[in-house]
């Protein structure tokens, strides 16, 4: 606990990547227009797989050249709105990295192309192997006490990125984004993890594009949540 009450606690901001930097989901777009999305995740969505069998299952049926990967990559949305609000993160000296259970191949790519690769990005791996026609997944950042709706546990990576008297801003869309939200102070959600937040009580702010984000963010100073603060202590003694 911080026992000078004059002293501004520290701002991470921690966002998701598909379908929140980028206006849809682009992991979903990437292994539909490269592999057999379907039926694999249907069956993911029904519980037939775990997220990371499901990466297992369409990574291997993979088939793509490098330039079909950077035609999918230009023609991938971002918000209209993400580079204002990272000029906004930058004015308020707050740090931020990107948290996603999507792959390098194409994160990477679609943050050099709108000059943000310098972002601290955290994400799974896709690793062609020696016959140069296989893909194998890597995740970095698993965590196998975590039974949360992800590969790459983002919440490992919130909580080792921080300290528990940080103050977290997280933003995110989707199921693999309902673990985090847990240990953070605002939260901005959209679609399911809008729902979730409604469903669990969790207090957010709903949103549709990083213009509104910031807006909020000028209007009202982000605080500490005690509940996540004290759910953050836990998991560092856990530790």
């Amino acid at each position: 606990m911080n026992d000078n009450k004059g002293i501004e606690p520290i701002i991470r901001v921690f966002c998701d990547f598909d379908g929140t930097i980028t206006r849809k989901d682009s992991g979903d777009d990437f292994f539909r227009t490269f592999s057999s999305f379907e039926p694999a995740h249907s069956d993911l969505m029904h519980g037939l797989y775990s997220v990371k069998e499901y990466y297992e299952k369409v990574s291997s049926d993979l088939s793509l050249t490098k330039e079909a990967l950077q035609t999918f990559c230009d023609s991938c949305d971002v918000d209209a709105y993400f580079g204002q609000f990272l000029e906004f993160v930058q004015k308020q000296n707050w740090t931020m990295c990107i948290v996603s259970d999507g792959f390098d191949i194409y994160i990477d790519e679609i943050l050099r192309r709108i000059n943000a690769e310098d972002i601290p990005a955290y994400h799974n791996q896709l690793q062609l192997q020696s016959d140069s026609q296989s893909w194998k997944p890597v995740f970095p950042n698993a965590d196998e006490r975590c039974s949360c709706f992800c590969a790459s546990c983002k919440t490992k990576i919130v909580l080792g990125k921080s300290h528990p008297d940080d103050l977290i801003i997280y933003i995110g869309d989707g199921l693999s984004d309902t673990c985090p939200v847990h240990y953070s102070d605002m939260i901005f959600a959209k679609g399911n993890l809008s729902s979730y937040c409604n469903q669990h009580g969790i207090m957010h702010h709903n949103w549709n594009s990083f213009f509104d984000i910031i807006q909020v963010l000028k209007k009202r100073k982000p605080v500490l949540r005690d509940i996540a603060r004290k759910e953050r202590k836990k998991a560092f003694i856990a530790e």
